[in-house]
């Protein structure tokens, strides 16, 4: 399972870093321009991973007897809406880019494999540079994002639950990325200490989460990414360009559940957030107009750390699922609305 979840993830990344050939593209019109399109590029697949770190915490609203417990494993499927696949560049207000054919709408990283507007990057007298297209999207409209956890009865009518993957390394075609993640809820049943709701024939549990997953991937952006013909460089490299991210999310709300025979029937309404930030690290050269007329790459106009963006999601979170067990194995998948719509599938096994 940890192997899956590296799996998983680093693809996930992988994808947020724009395959790493793409993520150059937009440095070449500057640091505030870059930073406007890598936020509206990338947009979906923050708020999607945000959504999925909060959801398949729980199955029902019934707690484990004292040390009792459970095993799960789940995947979330983050569907990304229609009007969250492409993003229009005219609404950005560049500074130092025109938008000069394919029109005005671009994928994001959510939307179609296929090339977006040519965009011209002028010097400060308007005079053209360079021109690149925005990058494609990966034809990924449906993001996963999979977990493991374990819940324990340490408390009276209170479940405990970790989650946890050390960091990890992996070699993305020699390019090193690296993962680590945890996360911690609890979900208390306040009905067994009120005599008159301890009666009713259902369950309904108090929840809280918190979890934290950071990711760094290695970037390499050097002056040979530039076509343009006769480019004069005085650039020195840097081997330590890397793009690092932190995703941190809470949830917390009310569950209620109803038990019939091997089938359970669960919902929840609660509050999900989550604030993912994305920075760019390291120095990137930048082409800038020679007063000779020429073009030059030096040390003196590069880029120092030009990417650092935060994406901030709260929503009203609801979510409705069922749970059907069998001895100590149970087979459960909800629907959960939040920032985006989510399905949610898992397995558990442990003994209440």
């Amino acid at each position: 399972m940890k192997k899956l979840i590296l799996f998983i993830y680093v693809g996930f990344v992988a994808q947020l870093a724009f395959s790493q050939t793409n993520v150059v593209e937009f440095l070449k019109g500057g640091k505030a321009d870059a930073k406007k399109l890598t936020e509206a590029y990338l947009n979906p697949y923050a708020m999607a991973l945000g959504d999925g770190l909060n959801n398949g915490w729980y199955n029902s609203a019934e707690t484990h007897m004292l040390f009792g417990f459970d095993l799960t494993v789940s995947v979330s499927a983050i569907q990304i809406p229609e009007e969250a696949k492409t993003f229009d560049v005219s609404l950005l207000h560049l500074d130092n880019m025109v938008v000069v054919s394919g029109g005005n709408f671009a994928p994001t990283i959510a939307g179609k494999d296929i090339s977006g507007p040519k965009l011209q990057v002028n010097d400060s007298q308007g005079n053209p540079m360079v021109s690149f297209n925005t990058p494609n999207g990966v034809g990924l409209d449906v993001v996963p994002v999979p977990m493991a956890q374990i819940g324990f009865g340490l408390l009276p009518h209170t479940d405990l639950i970790g989650r946890y993957v050390p960091e990890m390394t992996y070699d993305n075609n020699g390019d090193e990325m690296k993962l680590g993640f945890w996360g911690a809820g609890a979900k208390h049943n306040f009905m067994e200490w009120i005599p008159v709701l301890k009666e009713l024939p259902f369950d309904a549990s108090v929840f809280g989460s918190y979890s934290e997953v950071n990711a760094q991937s290695a970037l390499s952006f050097s002056p040979l990414d530039y076509t343009e013909p006769n480019v004069k460089v005085t650039f020195s490299s840097d081997k330590s360009q890397f793009l690092k991210v932190n995703t941190k999310t809470t949830k917390y709300g009310l569950i209620i559940s109803k038990k019939l025979g091997i089938l359970t029937f669960f919902g929840g309404i609660g509050q999900s957030s989550s604030v993912s930030t994305i920075d760019m690290i390291g120095k990137y050269p930048v082409v800038t107009k020679a007063s000779g007329g020429g073009l030059e790459i030096t040390d003196e106009d590069a880029l120092i750390d030009p990417i650092s963006l935060q994406f901030e999601s709260k929503n009203i979170c609801m979510d409705a699922g069922f749970r059907l067990k069998v001895a100590v194995l149970s087979l459960f998948g909800s629907i959960n609305k939040a920032q985006y719509t989510s399905y949610n599938v898992g397995v558990s096994l442990g003994a209440r």
